[in-house]
């Protein structure tokens, strides 16, 4: 009777520590989580209660695991034949598909039930962020399946991530526009060029048509340029009109240019010279990015 419960967790302890700690969901929890913990402070302008962003951040951690435990577990057999994604707990055998829906649904049940006990619109996009996660998994919907739907569904939850974040505070105002667009715009641009690569051959085995499968290596850098250059402009321009104090477009910018400066000698040369080099360092440039724009919001909505 002891052991079987101590099974279970010592298997969804898997789901937060492999392959490694740096490549396991736990990353995927701690940046879904920041979003939202800048839509917090964001939102009130340093204001919240601890009380409140504890909850949303429970919220944010527990329906990530809810999307995420039930997407590896629909994918296993496709992540088998990935180099990279057979290392996962389920695809390895560390954890069943049985104990992955498992964890799925109690992720679920817990982050529901905190986002009742916040507010209204908090539990409504908690909903439909669990919603957009089933829809991208689960057949015969499949989002993920879907002309050009991966992309656009993964930006829309990482949109949802922030407005959970912004609701708890209790009101959603215009100025939560500007992250708004700007995580739109990297979401579209830059995650097709980088993290969407790594699944092409995965993608097409599933019947998957993303932007990465769509334009070659090359259009995916110009792309990303255009994205990331599109947001300093947008961010530089505007943030004024929208509260923000100076230090948002510094760290906005400075992320950018961080993110050109590998991007721009890729664009000199050929496919195949750059194929692996892309793979092993963007990854590691894109959390970087990950962080410091959302810190720009977050140090810009001070009242300096």
């Amino acid at each position: 009777m002891i052991k079987s419960p101590l099974r279970l967790l010592s298997a969804w302890s898997t789901f937060f520590r492999y392959p490694t700690l740096r490549s396991s969901r736990t990353i995927t929890v701690f940046y879904f989580s920041w979003f939202s913990f800048m839509g917090l402070l964001y939102t009130s302008r340093w204001a919240i209660q601890p009380p409140i962003a504890l909850k949303a951040l429970g919220v944010m951690a527990s329906i990530t695991v809810f999307v995420y435990a039930l997407n590896d577990t629909m994918d296993a057999d496709l992540d088998r034949l990935s180099s990279i994604k057979s290392k996962r707990p389920i695809p390895s055998g560390m954890m069943t598909k049985r104990q992955g829906l498992l964890l799925s649904a109690v992720g679920g049940i817990i982050g529901f039930i905190l986002s009742l006990t916040i507010n209204l619109w908090t539990m409504v996009f908690a909903l439909i962020f669990m919603g957009l996660g089933f829809s991208y998994s689960v057949p015969p919907i499949r989002l993920k399946s879907r002309f050009l739907m991966k992309d656009a569904t993964l930006t829309t939850g990482l949109i949802i991530s922030l407005l959970i974040g912004t609701a708890a505070v209790g009101k959603i105002s215009s100025s939560i526009f500007l992250p708004i667009l700007t995580f739109a715009l990297g979401g579209m641009t830059i995650y097709p060029t980088f993290y969407d690569t790594l699944d092409i051959q995965e993608d097409k085995i599933g019947g998957c048509k993303t932007i990465a499968m769509i334009l070659n290596q090359k259009r995916r850098l110009e792309l990303s340029t255009f994205g990331l250059l599109t947001i300093m402009v947008t961010v530089t321009l505007t943030y004024g009109y929208f509260g923000l104090n100076i230090i948002c477009p510094i760290l906005t910018v400075f992320g950018c240019l961080l993110f050109l400066k590998y991007i721009f000698p890729l664009l000199m040369k050929p496919d195949e010279a750059y194929e692996k080099e892309i793979l092993s360092k963007s990854i590691s440039i894109n959390r970087v990015i990950m962080l410091l724009i959302p810190l720009g919001f977050i140090l810009g909505s001070l009242n300096l």
